[in-house]
């Protein structure tokens, strides 16, 4: 059975298509960190890689150009640029899928890299002819093996004969068309939110990929589980984007999520390396030093322009006395 190393720092992508994967016949070793990925890598290496080049800062584009030479690997990452997809090419990579990425086409494209290979026995009566089929055509498709109660007789009972009789033909019978469940209306912030994302038929791994905001706070969002986002500006601008990007009138939302779920951030002491608070200084010191600077001013203005004044007043002191 074939082996596919998957690697990538997002867990519930990782197990999402790990799962996806050993359902379709393969065998699965999955790795949310570079350093396990590699030792594993070295103890058993796979049929295939496929890699998030994102991981751990975008230290998965040097896994990559590692790799590649040695192993066929398929990139499946949120970096969808154009000049992601050919780095990504240029590394060695066989493949390249942008998230999010429809799961029939990617175990599309796995298989036709990797086919399944049958290990049940093939059934009686089958004989294998490769050597007239030609390397590039499909084997033929095998005989269904006969029950040998595949010629008994059925019988119905007399019950079951007279139940059938009394069910109306399919003409009589009138079934009203089914319709789609309406969304339930809800006045909280979450479920409306919810509501609105689910009639774009958006999921929250597109919506992560738009606004670059973490999937687990807009869960929280969702949930109403506040608690989980960060404090301050940060968690108003998340909620804001979120309502703008769905299309709904922010103002009313943001209002009401201010009033009953805003929390500000609280900043530390400063001992404990916060800001410092501004200290009023008494104004008497500056009316003392304005007062000294006129009289410096005075006194030199008057010894610049007539020197002789203070020769003058010293005359006048011992005549006073």
């Amino acid at each position: 059975m074939a082996l596919i190393q998957i690697i990538d720092d997002d867990v519930i992508l990782l197990a999402s298509l790990g799962f996806l994967l050993e359902e379709a016949g393969y065998r699965v070793q999955k790795s949310s960190d570079l350093t396990h990925a590699e030792q594993a890598y070295q103890e058993e290496p796979p049929d295939l890689l496929i890699i998030e080049v994102r991981s751990e800062r975008e230290r998965g584009w040097d896994l990559l150009a590692r790799i590649a030479p040695r192993t066929p690997v398929m990139v499946v990452s949120a970096a969808a640029r154009e000049e992601d997809m050919v780095r990504g090419f240029a590394a060695g990579a066989i493949d390249y899928i942008a998230k999010p990425y429809r799961s029939s086409e990617l175990l599309a494209r796995v298989r036709s890299r990797l086919p399944v290979v049958q290990t049940t026995a093939p059934a009686e009566g089958y004989t294998a002819i490769p050597e007239r089929l030609g390397p590039h055509l499909p084997p033929p498709p095998r005989p269904a093996k006969r029950r040998a109660s595949d010629d008994d007789a059925v019988f119905m009972s007399e019950a079951e004969e007279m139940a059938l009789l009394r069910i109306p033909p399919p003409s009589q019978l009138h079934v009203a068309p089914a319709e789609p469940a309406p969304f339930e209306h809800s006045d909280r912030i979450g479920p409306r939110l919810r509501q609105a994302r689910m009639r774009r038929h958006l999921t929250l791994v597109q919506v992560e990929n738009e606004l670059k905001v973490r999937i687990s706070y807009l869960q929280a969002i969702e949930d109403e589980k506040f608690t989980l986002l960060p404090r301050g500006a940060a968690a108003l601008d998340m909620f804001s984007r979120y309502v703008t990007f769905l299309g709904l009138e922010a103002e009313p939302l943001i209002a009401e999520f201010r009033a009953q779920h805003y929390v500000e951030e609280n900043a530390p002491m400063p001992a404990l390396g916060g800001p410092r608070m501004p200290r009023s200084m008494p104004r008497w010191p500056i009316w003392m030093m304005a007062v000294l600077l006129a009289l410096v001013v005075a006194v030199g203005t008057i010894f610049y322009f007539d020197p002789a004044f203070f020769q003058q007043i010293q005359q006048l002191l011992p005549a006073a006395a």
